[in-house]
């Protein structure tokens, strides 16, 4: 059998179990992807928050996705996430990409309401990720 030229591309170990997910993640933090980009897949099935105000020196995306494969668009969640020195709260109910430039200031980001589970999807670019915290509490009822 002829050696592969480009099965190395496909990455089938990054699948891991992290406790306040719900279900398997996908993530690529450390150099997996041989590339100035990392990710990670997760599923958000009740309340959660993640409270440490950061930056990064890299642009990053956070993705907010309903989890019915026949209409992302329904998000089933209520989300608030504070971006800026200011502290400017947006309330995202619908499937939603926050794009971030590098050195913006963000969180907590707090899942208020789950009626659904959600695909939570993190895109940074860089090839070294690092969290600034994991989530702290689930959101006190108003």
């Amino acid at each position: 059998m002829a050696e592969s030229r480009y099965g190395h591309l496909i990455l089938t170990g990054l699948i891991k179990d992290i406790p306040h997910y719900t279900g398997k993640s996908i993530v690529a933090h450390d150099g997996e992807l041989d590339t100035e980009c990392s990710m990670g897949y997760h599923c958000i099935s009740k309340p959660m928050s993640f409270d440490r105000p950061h930056s990064h020196d890299f642009a990053e995306m956070l993705c907010f996705i309903g989890g019915n494969p026949e209409d992302i668009t329904d998000l089933g969640a209520e989300i608030e996430m504070t971006l800026g020195d200011e502290g400017e709260v947006h309330k995202i109910n619908t499937t939603a990409v926050v794009a971030m430039p590098p050195g913006l200031k963000h969180c907590p980001i707090v899942f208020k309401k789950v009626t659904r589970p959600l695909v939570f999807l993190e895109i940074s670019l860089t090839r070294i990720w690092k969290p600034e915290g994991m989530p702290e509490k689930p959101p006190e009822d108003n």
